[in-house]
């Protein structure tokens, strides 16, 4: 008695065409999401730049300022010390919060980052 063993099965492959066109889809899906989330990254990032620009326009004169009363007292040994002491005037240091992120601009920056984590 002869066996016949059939190497392909016919019946496999329509099941290889839908699980090829299920990969397929699910790259094309996971593809978009990437781009979606891209926009939306960018989106931050100007949000977030439209902050920090907010904030450097409130924090470059007040810089100027210390700069200029400290040159006036001598509190450092020069312009370019005072400059270089007054020069992170605003930023997080230590325990020291940075200031005027509570600016409109900041406050939509932070708004659209907690937003995601929403929906």
């Amino acid at each position: 008695m002869r066996v016949r063993i059939q190497t392909t099965n016919p019946a496999i492959k329509p099941l290889n065409r839908a699980v090829s066109s299920a990969i397929v889809l699910l790259v094309l899906l996971g593809a978009s999401t990437l781009y979606a989330g891209s926009g939306r990254d960018n989106k931050q990032a100007e949000l977030d730049a439209a902050c920090e620009a907010a904030r450097e326009k409130i924090l470059a004169p007040l810089r100027k300022k210390f700069v200029e009363e400290c040159v006036q007292k001598k509190e450092q040994s020069d312009r370019a010390a005072c400059e270089a002491y007054y020069s992170d005037y605003g930023a997080r240091s230590g325990d020291r919060a940075p200031l005027y992120y509570d600016i409109p601009e900041c406050q939509k920056a932070f708004e659209y980052q907690n937003s995601q984590r929403k929906g």
